[in-house]
């Protein structure tokens, strides 16, 4: 029986591709990554992706055998590295013509790619800690489950703040070992939340959790990005502003809005029904979207002037643009039930009979 999917949830991770999308649009397209509007949504946009990923992955701690562990790891591997790798190699081969994939992958790793690798690590590493605990009493496997993640997210916070001052930083970077020991933090967050679902929840409805967090995202983004305030913050207290207060009150203040409107997520119109549907293709439009770049283009001057709305409607408009498109092809690639399955992840459909 097919999992009751929570349409909430599944706004929110179409809400988060569009910011990612967003992103990349005003990077690759128009090198404005260190733009006002940039810098705002990227506090919390790949932080908030990795916390609903380990949000929607737990799975309770019972379940976890051998035959369990050796299905899920099948099935992620054929969701997280055949699609990423195929759609890669085209990349490299279409996108990046004058480049070889070996000459590229040692330059510069799997660049935009890198997502779906780092989130396989992440995946693994949990099952093993699943699979471990699950050998264990009731009351030991919990707190073993618990305080393993805890401490591996700890690690993985020092391990990013050592090599992102190592001569080889750009080679952990390239590779993804940067981005798996800075993010594993939030995948473990958004574990954790649905394990302890009922204190998480009671937590988002407590005005006083809100009203902190949306106190500390202000701050924050006042130490980093006032220009007069800016430079004369310590970089001790500017490094933990942007790598982490600055993440988690974004991120449970994005989680928070749409879990107060989960009713309006459950209504049946026109917004909804895309927001969801969008949500449902993240991974589609992922792979895709990196051809749909407009790399190279230079817009009109006036276009990116520093006016925040100008900034806001340009880029979201060619955005949706993409995202469009991207839902066409994938569209049409799923037409194929063999090609849906390895270059997009999607479920075989059962054979009748």
């Amino acid at each position: 029986m097919a999992k009751a999917r929570i349409h909430y949830i599944d706004a929110l991770r179409g809400f988060t591709m569009l910011l990612v999308v967003f992103a990349h649009v005003l990077t690759f397209g128009f090198d404005m990554e260190n733009s006002f509007i940039s810098q705002l949504f990227v506090t919390f946009r790949m932080p908030m992706f990795f916390f609903i990923s380990g949000y929607i992955a737990y799975k309770g701690i019972e379940m976890w055998d051998g035959a369990f562990f050796s299905k899920m790891i099948k099935k992620k591997a054929v969701v997280q590295i055949i699609p990423a790798t195929v759609f890669w190699l085209l990349f490299v081969l279409f996108i990046c013509k004058k480049t070889s994939p070996l000459d590229y992958i040692r330059d510069k790793g799997f660049v935009g790619y890198w997502f779906t690798y780092t989130l396989m690590v992440f995946f693994v590493i949990y099952y093993i800690v699943s699979l471990v605990a699950n050998k264990m009493s009731a009351p030991a496997r919990d707190r073993f489950f618990d305080i393993t993640l805890c401490l591996v997210a700890v690690a993985g916070v020092g391990a990013f703040m050592a090599l992102s001052g190592s001569p080889r930083k750009e080679l952990y970077h390239a590779f993804s070992i940067l981005n798996v020991c800075n993010y594993f933090q939030y995948f473990v967050f958004g574990l954790l939340c649905k394990r302890h679902q009922a204190a998480f929840e009671f937590a988002l409805r407590d005005n006083r959790v809100l009203v902190t967090c949306m106190v500390v995202f202000v701050a924050c983004l006042y130490l980093l990005f006032q220009p007069r305030i800016a430079p004369m913050t310590p970089p001790l207290v500017r490094k933990f502003c942007m790598h982490e207060l600055v993440r988690y009150s974004g991120l449970i203040i994005v989680f928070a809005f749409f879990f107060h409107n989960a009713d309006f997520f459950n209504k049946d119109n026109t917004v909804v029904r895309c927001m969801l549907f969008v949500g449902r293709r993240t991974l589609d439009i992922y792979l895709i979207h990196f051809f749909l770049m407009p790399f190279g283009t230079d817009l009109p001057t006036y276009a990116w002037s520093n006016v925040f709305v100008v900034q806001l409607f340009v880029a979201v408009f060619l955005s949706l643009l993409v995202i469009a498109l991207c839902l066409l092809i994938s569209r049409v690639i799923r037409m194929s039930d063999f090609l849906g399955h390895y270059l997009l992840g999607a479920k075989r459909a059962e054979k009748e009979g």
